[in-house]
């Protein structure tokens, strides 16, 4: 009977030895795989987060760049309207010594009528320019922002303005 029961006794070690083993391996390739999942998950979040950073930088310099186009758009009209409010002074001026030189009341009817069509020639005239220059300062001011949406949007399939 000891012969037996030290034959059960060793299979019995034996496979609780293999058994031990095979248990020990699982862990190691479940610990193995998990590590491996842990790292491409890591991996990817880094890849994202990377690509917002990205997404976020090319934003900002989207609208830096608009910026710095509003602030020479803004010197520029303020150098305008200070050189038009000089030359508008000036002319006031000479007018008005035009029109104290005048020596009949006709003359002074004629050169105040001529003074009015001239000023309105002008109105016209620079209202003309101002909207225009406005008009082209807008786009310099728009444009790298419409150009960022566009990149977005033919990136992430939006629509675009035609």
């Amino acid at each position: 009977m000891t012969k037996t029961t030290n034959s059960k006794k060793a299979t019995a070690e034996k496979t609780f030895k293999t058994a031990q083993k095979d248990i020990q391996e699982n862990i190691q390739k479940t610990v193995k795989a998990a590590q491996e999942n842990m790292q491409k998950t890591v991996k990817e979040a880094t890849g994202n987060l990377d690509n917002v950073v990205e997404f976020n930088k090319a934003n900002y310099e989207a609208v830096v760049a608009a910026g710095n186009a509003a602030v020479k758009v803004v010197q520029t009209a303020n150098a305008e309207f200070i050189e038009s409010t000089k030359k508008a002074v000036e002319k006031n001026v000479a007018d008005v010594k035009a029109l104290f030189a005048a020596k009949t009341p006709a003359d002074f009817l004629e050169l105040q009528a001529s003074i009015f069509k001239n000023r309105y020639d002008e109105f016209v005239a620079e209202s003309t320019r101002v909207s225009e220059v406005v008009t082209n300062r807008t786009n310099e001011v728009v444009e790298p922002l419409k150009a960022r949406y566009e990149e977005v949007a033919v990136k992430y399939n939006f629509p675009v303005a035609g």
